[in-house]
């Protein structure tokens, strides 16, 4: 075989081996640590719009009767059945936030064991409770429930746990 034939052939081989090696997929980049950990209950949060717990507390009636997105750190959890947990807003008055009931039980819960960051939608309202439910929230683990308290009637709720 001539030079300039060998030439030919070893281009050829290069083209080839070049276009072998373009058409390999990428390799994927690991996926971000921080996103695997997250964890959703119930309808998906948007969590662009939330406001800090403390500044829904501070003044619940202007949000009262309407759908809001609050973030804060997970204080408590019912012990029970994980129907419900509670957001710190700094005071001793923490927002409340219920999961709905079914008629076989719950839309969701969470584990009596979630703790971290949360972001929650839901219905925002003030309510009064009754002595009995006071008492029913004790017992699921609640620090004394208040009379009066801020609940949130969840949708969805995200939570970053603790490391």
């Amino acid at each position: 075989m001539s030079t300039l034939g060998r030439l030919c052939s070893l281009s050829a081989l290069f083209c080839l081996a070049v276009l072998a090696g373009a058409c390999q997929p990428e390799p994927s980049s690991p996926p971000d640590a921080a996103a695997q950990d997250v964890q959703t209950y119930g309808a998906s949060v948007d969590t662009a719009a939330a406001r800090a717990a403390a500044e829904v507390a501070a003044k619940p009636s202007r949000l009262a009767d309407t759908t809001v997105t609050v973030q804060g750190r997970i204080s408590t959890v019912c012990q029970k059945k994980g129907c419900w947990l509670a957001l710190d807003t700094g005071t001793a008055r923490p927002i409340r936030v219920l999961v709905p009931r079914t008629d076989d039980g719950y839309e969701f819960t969470v584990p009596t064991t979630l703790a971290g960051e949360a972001t929650v939608t839901g219905t925002l309202r003030t309510v009064e409770l009754e002595a009995a439910t006071q008492n029913h929230l004790a017992e699921d683990g609640a620090a004394s429930a208040r009379a009066r308290e801020v609940q949130i009637a969840a949708t969805g709720i995200r939570v970053v746990p603790d490391a």
